[in-house]
């Protein structure tokens, strides 16, 4: 009696075994616990408060409780680049990141991709952000999560842009616009035109550019963004294309409509100084010298520089000329990578 019994007993234990490494194998995932759902809930609109909530939670272990631990690094990482905070390691969103990839959870994969990207492009390790991000997109596109499918393809679009690789960079960047589209945000559409410009810029095909930027300043104005730098900031970029293509007088008609506070000194003096106006040209010019921007003093300096060969302004030759070479001097000593970024 006491063999069957113990023999009935190996029998449940076995059998009980064997379904934790069924359940293991197929395991559900967990439902998130209330101030993590309520987190992501309020992220893309108050990312300061979904901080609040996940530091005010009680600590979660590692250890006992991975699923939601993972959870909080990922939602923690989203929230702080989000409020563009410091970050100076990878190690929090890595956890999750390290969590998600084996499993069949193709938008919390794509998520820490995409923040795995991001704080490695503020880290400065722009072949690693690439990865991640060329990651995310294979995992996102699995997914209906138009927002972070919108965010990486601008990442990747952004980073194509900077390499002036120009067809990757459309490619990217068309479809971060089908994503802004998809998930019915003019915000993402808005910028998503910017970068599509930007990519008709580098292909030197600026008509395109200038008819995809006014697509973009009037959803500027749809949402409200008149008196908003951003609006302004577009609305340089055309009056740059128009610089570009030779039409001084059109991109200072632009420009002259700016407020003060938004006025582009440099490009209002560039256009000047080759309309041969060299009073306008000398005062822009020297107004635009009030940044901290390295390569914006660089290139002010040049066309200073070149104003140096009008009589008038001769004696300052010399003193243009020592500044252009600091700033030429100053900028090849500069970590490339870094400054992209900044």
């Amino acid at each position: 009696m006491r063999k069957i019994t113990h023999y009935i007993l190996y029998i449940l234990i076995a059998f009980t075994a064997f379904l934790n490494i069924q359940c293991s194998g197929n395991r559900k995932e967990k439902s998130p616990l209330p101030e993590l759902v309520h987190a992501e809930s309020v992220m893309f609109d108050h990312p300061d408060s979904a901080l609040h909530i996940l530091e005010a939670m009680p600590m979660l272990s590692a250890r006992k409780d991975k699923e939601n631990h993972a959870l909080w690094c990922l939602l923690t990482s989203q929230a702080q680049v989000k409020l563009i905070m410091n970050i100076s390691s990878d190690s929090l969103v890595r956890i999750a990141y390290n969590y998600y990839k084996p499993t069949d959870n193709a938008r919390r994969k794509a998520m820490s991709a995409l923040y795995m990207g991001d704080i490695n492009y503020n880290l400065g390790n722009i072949e690693e952000a690439m990865q991640y991000y060329l990651e995310g997109k294979t995992e996102v596109d699995k997914t209906d999560d138009y927002k972070t499918g919108y965010l990486i393809m601008s990442s990747l679009g952004n980073l194509y842009l900077y390499r002036r690789l120009a067809d990757y960079a459309l490619e990217a960047c068309t479809k971060a616009y089908d994503y802004a589209v998809k998930d019915s945000s003019k915000r993402y559409q808005m910028t998503s035109l910017q970068y599509l410009a930007r990519c008709y810029c580098i292909s030197d095909k600026l008509p395109e550019a200038i008819d995809i930027y006014r697509k973009c300043s009037d959803l500027a104005l749809e949402i409200g963004y008149r008196n908003n730098q951003y609006y302004y900031d577009v609305q340089s970029e055309i009056a740059l294309v128009y610089t570009n293509s030779l039409q001084y007088e059109k991109s200072l008609e632009i420009l002259k409509t700016f407020p003060k506070i938004y006025q582009h000194n440099s490009l209002i003096g560039t256009n000047y100084l080759m309309l041969n106006q060299y009073d306008s040209a000398y005062l822009y010019l020297n107004k635009a010298l009030n940044t901290d921007n390295v390569y914006a003093k660089k290139e002010t300096y040049r066309n200073l520089y070149r104003l140096g060969d009008i009589p008038q302004y001769r004696k300052y030759l010399k003193t243009y000329c020592d500044s252009l070479l600091f700033y030429n001097d100053s900028i090849i000593a500069l970590d490339k990578g870094k400054e992209i970024i900044a």
